[in-house]
C-alpha cells in the first residue's frame, strides 16, 4: 500500500491530468495523446464560453483552438463522437470497446428491445437515402414520419431521431458533423475502415468488461476509490457486488494498487503502472504560477467527492438548479491555481460584440487574491480571450468577490 499526503495526492492526480506544472501536451499531436491517456473527454453542448470538451482540452493542451477539435474530429475523424460516462469523445480506435460492449449485452441489443415498426421502417428509408447522399439530419427526414413516440426515459422523440439514434448505437450511423446542436449522420462504412468495423467484442465476460472500464476510468482521473461515484456512469450491469468483483479481481491480478492518503479512511486505487509518475513526481508547484479555468465536467471533476476530500473544494454546476436556489451562477468554472482550488468564475462570450465579459470571480475563504494570482488570472482571462476569438475583455462592476464580501 502506497501512503501520501494530501498535498502528494493533489499533485498526482493533476500531474496525471497535464494540470501541474507548464503544459506538457501542445497542438493536434497533443491533444491526441491527452484523449488517448484519459480514454475520453465528456461532451456537453452548452456553450456560454467554450463548450465543455473545448474547455477540458483548453486548459491542458498548449496552442488549441476549437478549430483543431473539429478537425480531429470531422475531418481527420482520429477522434469520435460516442457514449462512454456520457456522451463523449474518444479515440477512434477505442469505438469497439462501446459498440460492441461485451458478450452478454451492446447497445445494439439494448436499443432493438424498443424498436417499432415505425422506427423499422425509417431505417430502410435512412439506408436508402444513405446511399445516395454524404450525410442527413433528422429534420431531412420529417416528410417520411407520422407522429412521435415514446423513447429514451419515457420522454417523446420523433421516429426519425429514435431511428437515427438507434443506427449510431449499434455503430451503424457516425456523426458526420454538427451544426451547432443538431447532428448530421452518415454511415460508418462509408468513413470507418473495415477492420475497425468488423472488429470482435474486446470483453471475454461481463467480469472483463467490468475490469476494463474500471481500469480505464481509474486512469482517466488518476485514482479512484470503491464507492458509488459518478465516475461510474455508463457501465452497464455495474452494482456493488459487480464493482467489489472488479476491484478484487485487478487486485489480484496486480494492475491497481492500493493508497492511503492522510485524514481520509476511505481506500484509493490508482493503476500500477503509475506508480512510475508517482514515485518521478519532481515538479513544484509554487515554481510555476500556472492557473486554468476548468469546464464543469472536466475529467478532473467526474469524482466531485472525491475533489471535495482531496482540495477541500466543494462543486457543484448549477445550470440545472432553479435561479432562486443558486449559490454562484448557472455556468461557473472552478478556478485552479498552482495545485489547489482557488475560486469559481463567471465569464461569458458575446459573439456578436466579440466581447469577453468577466461577470464574477468568487474567491474561495482562506486565498489571498494577490499580486501574483492576479497576474496568473488576467494571463487566464487573456488565453480565454484568444481562444474566444474575442477583441477586448469588459469586467462587470464589483466582479471580484473576495473573502470579506462573501
Amino acid at each position: 500500500m502506497i501512503r501520501l499526503t494530501k498535498e502528494e495526492a493533489r499533485n498526482f492526480l493533476l500531474a496525471k491530468q497535464g494540470l501541474l506544472g507548464h503544459k506538457q501536451f501542445s497542438g493536434k499531436e497533443g491533444l491526441m495523446d491527452f484523449v488517448r491517456q484519459a480514454g475520453s473527454v465528456q461532451f456537453d453542448p452548452v456553450d456560454v464560453c467554450g463548450t465543455s470538451p473545448e474547455l477540458t482540452l483548453q486548459a491542458r493542451i498548449e496552442y488549441f483552438t476549437k478549430e483543431m477539435l473539429d478537425e480531429l474530429l470531422y475531418q481527420d475523424r482520429l477522434l469520435i463522437d460516442f457514449f462512454d460516462k456520457n456522451l463523449c469523445i474518444l479515440p477512434i480506435e477505442d469505438l469497439t470497446v462501446f459498440t460492441r460492449k461485451y458478450a452478454g449485452i451492446s447497445y445494439a441489443e439494448a436499443m432493438a428491445r424498443r424498436q417499432s415498426e415505425p422506427v423499422l421502417q425509417m431505417m430502410i428509408e435512412i439506408r436508402k437515402i444513405l446511399s445516395e447522399k454524404e450525410y442527413i439530419f433528422a429534420k431531412d427526414l420529417r416528410h417520411l414520419e407520422s407522429g412521435n413516440l415514446i423513447w429514451d426515459w419515457g420522454a417523446s422523440s420523433s421516429v426519425a431521431r429514435a431511428a437515427l439514434e438507434t443506427m449510431y448505437f449499434k455503430g451503424e450511423l457516425i456523426i458526420h458533423h454538427k451544426n451547432g446542436r443538431q447532428k448530421a449522420y452518415a454511415l460508418a462504412e462509408k468513413f470507418l475502415s473495415a477492420k475497425l468495423l468488423s472488429a470482435k467484442s474486446p470483453f471475454e465476460s461481463e467480469l472483463d468488461y467490468h475490469q476494463q472500464l474500471v481500469l480505464r476510468r481509474i486512469g482517466t482521473i488518476g485514482f479512484l476509490w470503491n464507492k458509488r461515484s459518478d465516475a461510474w456512469l455508463g457501465i452497464e450491469h455495474f452494482k456493488t457486488f459487480e464493482r467489489n468483483q472488479a476491484f478484487q479481481s485487478l487486485l489480484e491480478d496486480k494492475k491497481i494498487t492500493e493508497i492511503q492518503i492522510e485524514g481520509i479512511s476511505t481506500i484509493f486505487y490508482m493503476k500500477k503502472e503509475d506508480e512510475k509518475l508517482l514515485t518521478s513526481l519532481s515538479v513544484n508547484p509554487e515554481s510555476s504560477a500556472r492557473m486554468e479555468f476548468l469546464a464543469p465536467l472536466d475529467n478532473l471533476l467526474w469524482d466531485r467527492n472525491l475533489i471535495r476530500e482531496i482540495f477541500d473544494f466543494d462543486y457543484k454546476w448549477e445550470i440545472y438548479t432553479p435561479k432562486e436556489k443558486r449559490k454562484y451562477g448557472a455556468y461557473v468554472l472552478p478556478v485552479l491555481y498552482k495545485n489547489r482550488f482557488v475560486g469559481r468564475l463567471e465569464i461569458e462570450r458575446h459573439t456578436k460584440e466579440k466581447v469577453l465579459l468577466v461577470k464574477n470571480f468568487w474567491l474561495e475563504d482562506n486565498e489571498v487574491f494577490n499580486k501574483s494570482c492576479k497576474e496568473a488570472f488576467s494571463t487566464c482571462v487573456e488565453v480565454f480571450r484568444v481562444f474566444n476569438h474575442c477583441e477586448k475583455v469588459e469586467y462587470v462592476k464589483g466582479w471580484c468577490k473576495e473573502n470579506d464580501q462573501k
